[in-house]
């Protein structure tokens, strides 16, 4: 089949009346598996699933086709199990924002950790920070190892500080290489290396100023010392 290993298992778990010669299911409950950023209610109404006496009512032609359509999805399953509708899902993964700062237009692109745009011109809700970067230092070939490292760095958060990943909200890409951080509810800029450290740096900065309830405008943790009023 053409859709992405499109599987429907509906044999005989439920009753036959249940389902109908347009694709109709009407099941209990649906349960997504494997789900980081995909957004599970936007694909529920986007398969313009109803309310019905026994619980949902869902057309699994249209799913497939917003499943199909997801560009963050690289491949699914789909089941019925004791009335339960299941949406197994592999996404592609990790995916970045990236927001192309240019002279005559800005554009927010996903990425791919290989720097592929997989969609350009619509912001997507990810687990990473937006990453704000002039257009001409992205499609420069010769920055590919400081964006791959970039990359890494956060992965390895995400993957080891969950808690801290979760509070990064923008990273911009500086003339200078340096990084310019900001957190989440915080009016606080962290200035910093690429570097793991740079953001272990910031981590511990920030568990300090929320100790304290100061927030300095920047904090440039590259400086041999640093001075908070």
């Amino acid at each position: 089949m053409s859709m992405k290993n499109f599987i429907i298992a509906l044999v005989i778990l439920f009753p036959v009346s249940a389902i109908s010669n347009d694709s109709l299911v009407d099941v209990k409950s649906i349960e997504f598996r494997g789900i980081r950023n995909v957004d599970r209610l936007e694909i529920i109404k986007n398969s313009n699933a109803k309310n019905s006496k026994v619980g949902i009512l869902i057309d699994i032609k249209s799913l497939s086709k917003v499943m199909d359509s997801d560009v963050k999805i690289k491949d699914y399953s789909i089941a019925v199990d004791k009335n339960i509708l299941v949406i197994s899902v592999e996404e592609i993964y990790p995916l970045f924002m990236i927001f192309r700062i240019d002279n005559d237009i800005s554009v927010p692109c996903l990425v791919d950790e290989n720097r592929n745009v997989l969609y350009s011109g619509r912001f997507f809700k990810t687990d990473m920070p937006i990453i704000v970067i002039e257009k001409n230092f992205f499609e420069d070939s010769r920055n590919s190892e400081f964006i791959k490292i970039l990359f890494a760095n956060l992965i390895n958060i995400a993957e080891e500080r969950g808690v801290f990943s979760g509070e990064l909200a923008e990273i911009k890409i500086k003339r200078d290489m340096n990084l310019t951080v900001t957190l989440k509810n915080r009016r606080t800029s962290f200035i910093i290396k690429n570097s793991l450290s740079g953001f272990k740096k910031i981590e511990k900065s920030a568990a300090y100023l929320d100790a304290v309830n100061t927030y300095p405008e920047i904090i440039d943790l590259n400086a041999k010392r640093i001075l908070i009023r």
